[in-house]
């Protein structure tokens, strides 16, 4: 089991029972008590969980915070480095399409620093209107939908009803996982039905996805590899992994 997988694990055992032991939950992560007590700490850094006697908790603060707001405290040295990357494709005079994933928001974040004479960002993404408001050249349009609270996005056939008014120039999306037999894949019944619409309407496809995605597996298949997508990722994608990636078709940009 990678560190990240192991920290959901953790996560969503806290969530589901209020707490996590570690004399007893090491045993059912199947890892040492000295690992558990580390990844805790980290957690609690990142102020998700409280380190109690024995345990852990989630911190108050976190009790209250969607999968949306801990997904943004993540792989952040990661985000960030693959936002400076892709925020160089993005041309003036364009119209792009950003999803509501957290490594979009970076992004966006980075678009915002950057000059524009006339942008057009369609969005499903709560957050991201947000991002640009009062920004000279860049105007943003929300697509509607029915609201996903824990995600912070729009989803729905409304969605599709307004992207058949465009023609975008590139979308910029993320998934959950991306896996050489499956393609790109998520665990998001919304995210499954989302983006294959919105491709459908883009010139360029650009995926974000820090190198954790990569060795992840996700349930429902978004899209086989192919040549049509852009990949960018970190320098902490496996190497032996980059040339089999490209083979599929898709160019990976690191």
């Amino acid at each position: 089991m990678y560190p990240f997988e192991r920290k959901d694990r953790i996560l969503n055992k806290i969530r589901n029972e209020g707490q996590i032991t570690i004399k007893k939950d090491a045993r059912f992560l199947g890892v040492s008590s000295a690992t558990l007590h580390r990844d805790l700490s980290e957690l609690e850094k990142l102020g998700i969980v409280k380190k109690v006697r024995g345990g852990a908790i989630l911190s108050e603060a976190s009790q209250f915070e969607t999968h949306f707001d801990v997904r943004l405290k993540t792989a952040v040295k990661e985000k960030l480095e693959i936002a400076r990357k892709a925020a160089l494709v993005v041309q003036d005079d364009t119209s792009i399409f950003l999803d509501h994933s957290t490594t979009v928001i970076y992004l966006a974040r980075e678009l915002r620093t950057r000059h524009f004479r006339r942008l057009i960002i369609v969005t499903n993404s709560l957050a991201i209107p947000s991002e640009f408001g009062g920004k000279k050249g860049v105007q943003t349009i929300l697509t509607g939908g029915m609201v996903e609270h824990e995600f912070k996005a729009l989803s729905g056939r409304w969605i599709r009803d307004i992207l058949s008014h465009f023609t975008i120039n590139q979308v910029f999306a993320s998934v959950g996982a991306v896996s050489l037999e499956h393609g790109l894949m998520t665990q998001s019944h919304f995210i499954y039905e989302l983006l294959p619409e919105v491709f459908k309407h883009a010139k360029q496809i650009n995926i974000l996805a820090d190198h954790s995605k990569f060795l992840k597996i996700g349930t429902f298949q978004v899209a086989p590899l192919n040549a049509s997508f852009r990949i960018f990722t970190d320098k902490g994608i496996p190497k032996g992994l980059r040339g089999e990636i490209e083979k599929r078709g898709p160019k990976l940009i690191i």
